[in-house]
Order: structure tokens, then sequence, then C-alpha cells
């Protein structure tokens, strides 16, 4: 059972894959906060408890008086998680499953101050975020194969899940083919 958040009901329906489902979404379009249409996809694509946390997130952080924006890098396909490792966006080696490929990891974009990332307030989410269950990259090194980064707009949402071992899990053969469903129904 997962939480609908544009038609706002608990629901057992995958609504990003069925046209009935979809089409009433369409309708309502309602979000506790505003969102572009290109936040819409982007959330779409993502797990339905994510979803959920997503807008929490975003609805505190504006609260808070930071514009956060949803990034479009919601859902990555095997190859573009394998292009990210090669040129050094990524610690993730090709062949693995993260949770960008399963709708359960996130970026958010914050508007820089002058030509510097606004680290205090991306910080100040952060820290909000693991207070609610989820986890932030931005203060974590991160070994690539051309160095160490630091993934700033980098959130994710699973909560009780350890990355190797939801690998070998059946959930995660489930979640990663909704993901990538969802995501080629709004690429």
């Amino acid at each position: 059972m997962a939480f609908d958040l544009l038609l706002m009901r608990e629901t057992d329906a995958d609504w990003s894959i069925d046209p009935v489902a979809r089409k009433e979404s369409a309708k309502r379009k309602a979000l506790p906060v505003a969102f572009t249409a290109n936040e819409r996809r982007s959330l779409a694509m993502l797990e339905p408890s994510t979803q959920t946390f997503v807008v929490n997130v975003i609805s505190w952080s504006r609260g808070q008086g930071i514009p956060t924006r949803l990034s479009s890098t919601t859902i990555y396909t095997p190859e573009q998680s394998t292009a990210y490792y090669k040129d050094g966006k990524s610690g993730i080696k090709p062949g693995r499953l993260d949770w960008h490929n399963v709708g359960r990891a996130f970026h958010l974009v914050i508007p820089p101050l002058g030509n510097t990332p606004n680290y205090d307030a991306y910080a100040l989410i952060g820290k909000y975020v693991r207070e609610q269950g989820g986890e932030w990259l931005g203060d974590k090194p991160i070994r690539t194969p051309k160095g160490v980064i630091y993934d700033t707009a980098h959130f994710e949402y699973h909560p009780g899940f350890n990355i190797s071992t939801y690998r070998k899990s059946e959930l995660a053969k489930l979640e990663f083919n909704q993901a990538q469903r969802r995501a080629r129904q709004y690429a």
C-alpha cells in the first residue's frame, strides 16, 4: 500500500503506469506546494514513499525560505549509471544497482549565492532530511575513478534498507522494473 500524492489517497496501484489512474491523477494535479511541470514529471518517476518524502522536504525547505526545486535527475538507467561512474560523477561501479535506478534517490536544486553553491542551505536541508529518516551525501566523500567528490544535491529515502542487502532482494527487482517503466513513461 502506498500513498498517491496526486490523488491524495492510499492505493495499491502503480498509478504512473496505469492509464486510468494516470488520467484521474492528471485531472486533480493537487499537491501541497507548487511544482513546475518538470518537477511533477520527476516526482511521478519516484518510488511512492519517496514521492511523499520529497514533497515533505520541499515543503519544509520552502517554509524556511529556501527556494528548493526538484531536479530532473530522478531515475537513471543502468547505462546512465555506468556513464556517470566513468565520468567520475558517481562511486557506484557499473552493473551495481543504486538508489537512482529504483526511484529512491533525487537531487534538489538551490540557487547559488553569486557564483558559489549555497552549501549552508544544502546542509540545513541535509540535517532535516536525516532527522526525517532520509540520507544526504553532500558531506560524505565519494570515491570515483577520477577522485573524490561530494554530491551536494543528492538525497535518498530508503528507510531500513541497506544497499548491499537490498540489491539481493526481490523488492529491488520489482522496484527497478517499476522505476524503469515510470522513467520511460515520463521521459
